[in-house]
């Protein structure tokens, strides 16, 4: 069924910035070939639009129609043409499904536009007078070196998929200390930072204001000193949002625990700091051609609202390296092969604690893991002081919930964590404080036929064992 063009439909912009990255033109003759007859005046700005990222409902904010009114447009139209489109270039039955489709779906048959020499000359001429050319680059510092890199093979496809063949605009890497988060972020950079004209390294370890933050961002485009007069933080933002939408641009924010308060549960920001919140969910929900990838022991709140399968916003929680922990082994000269799989799965996989486990075998048991297992004990060393670090963030119920775990010294059920807890909490106030330890990775879920258990990782337990 052809959707009939309507004649009312007035428009706030004409998402012309499509022409910067597509074959218009091209894609305009192809789709009226695949629709047997011309594309309408509208069906060409709703195409425009998804180009350039916007979903249907802010295309109906943009063209002051009713959202059921463009997705009536693509479902009925535009979707058909792409499918047709695809059976004839590529002989490819692929479904559009969803909005977020379209633009990976015509980039894979060729009609996304290659950079060219021709096509950064023009870059200068555009509509943005504020943001220049030659500030493309990239800022690197902080960035570890990643030219020893150990697995995460199946981590780093799915990144790149979501970032480049799905366009998402968001995307939160979490877990606890040393399972490798900082590498990962930065060996995926290096991977697919030619795709972007500017890409950006910064921390959020000493929690910088978020005032500051977009300053320096800003300042990036424009080349240009921070200005004497403050400007608003949603005005900044908004800055931001069309400098992301103008360049292809890839942000890396790593230690994002460091704007999240202490002592209290998991994914509070620090007072003064509320403002990353507005941050994440513009650039998640806001169109645009970039990406902000962020580091962290847990999740900022708000970020789980964004998020969805077919949403451009996205998590990853790190497990250990498993298999490819063996290298870490390898490389510190370590013998008797065969218990090597008890050692690692001991530490959960933990790259960190194993480098550090993997030194001390070295230098006090001359490599040999048969006799630093035969100690009987799980020992922690340098990893104490990060485990520290993550403990000291924790909020009065989740001590109360780790140290019961730790004294049971077995997994137990939410009834016996309930009972074995001496405390006036709420069980609402329970089951907050159990999901809190979830999101920051410090509890591990067993599921068995019957019931939901939750114990400690083995370095967890010992070290609150330790602190009894």
């Amino acid at each position: 069924m052809t959707v009939s063009p309507s004649q009312s439909i007035q428009t706030k912009v004409e998402f012309t910035e499509a022409a910067q990255n597509w074959s218009l033109d091209k894609l305009y003759t192809d789709l009226a070939s695949a629709k047997g007859k011309g594309l309408t005046p509208v069906e060409k700005l709703y195409l425009r639009a998804l180009l350039c990222g916007y979903s249907p409902l802010e295309i109906a904010e943009q063209c002051t129609v009713s959202s059921d009114t463009v997705r009536n447009y693509l479902s009925k139209g535009l979707y058909r043409y792409i499918e047709e489109l695809l059976v004839r270039q590529a002989s490819s039955n692929q479904k559009v499904g969803s909005w977020n489709r379209v633009a990976s779906l015509l980039e894979q048959v060729g009609y996304r536009l290659q950079p060219t020499p021709a096509n950064d000359s023009e870059k200068g001429k555009r509509e943005l007078s504020s943001i220049k050319s030659e500030a493309l680059g990239r800022y690197w510092e902080g960035a570890p070196d990643v030219s020893v890199f150990y697995g995460r093979t199946q981590e780093l496809e799915t990144l790149q998929r979501w970032i480049l063949k799905e366009g998402c605009r968001l995307v939160t890497l979490l877990g606890i200390g040393g399972i490798g988060k900082t590498l990962l972020a930065a060996k995926l950079t290096h991977q697919i930072q030619d795709q972007f004209e500017v890409v950006v390294w910064r921390s959020l370890q000493n929690a910088p204001s978020i005032e500051s933050l977009l300053s320096d961002w800003l300042s990036l485009f424009t080349q240009q000193p921070t200005l004497d007069k403050p400007m608003a933080i949603d005005r900044q933002i908004s800055k931001l949002i069309t400098c992301l939408r103008q360049y292809r641009c890839l942000l890396i924010l790593e230690d994002g625990q460091g704007i999240l308060k202490s002592g209290e549960l998991a994914g509070q920001y620090q007072s003064g700091c509320e403002a990353y919140g507005e941050l994440f969910r513009r650039v998640g929900t806001e169109p645009h051609q970039s990406c902000l990838v962020l580091n962290s022991w847990e999740k900022p709140r708000g970020v789980t609202e964004l998020e969805g399968q077919t949403q451009p916003v996205h998590s990853m929680k790190l497990k250990g390296l498993g298999e490819a922990a063996r290298s870490i082994l390898v490389e510190k000269n370590l013998t008797d092969e065969a218990l090597w799989d008890h050692l690692i799965r001991s530490y959960r996989g933990n790259p960190l604690a194993l480098k550090i486990i993997a030194a001390t075998i070295q230098d006090l048991f001359g490599g040999s893991v048969a006799e630093f297992l035969s100690q009987n004990t799980l020992f922690l060393g340098d990893f104490t002081h990060l485990l520290y670090q993550q403990f000291r963030r924790l909020s009065n119920p989740e001590k109360v919930i780790l140290s019961w775990l730790a004294i049971e010294g077995q997994p137990a059920s939410l009834s016996q964590l309930r009972q074995g807890i001496d405390s006036e909490s709420s069980w609402s106030e329970l089951l907050q404080a159990l999901e809190s330890l979830g999101r920051r990775s410090l509890i591990e879920k067993v599921v068995t036929e019957s019931e939901t258990l939750w114990t400690l990782q083995p370095t967890v337990m010992k070290y609150v064992q330790n602190q009894a």
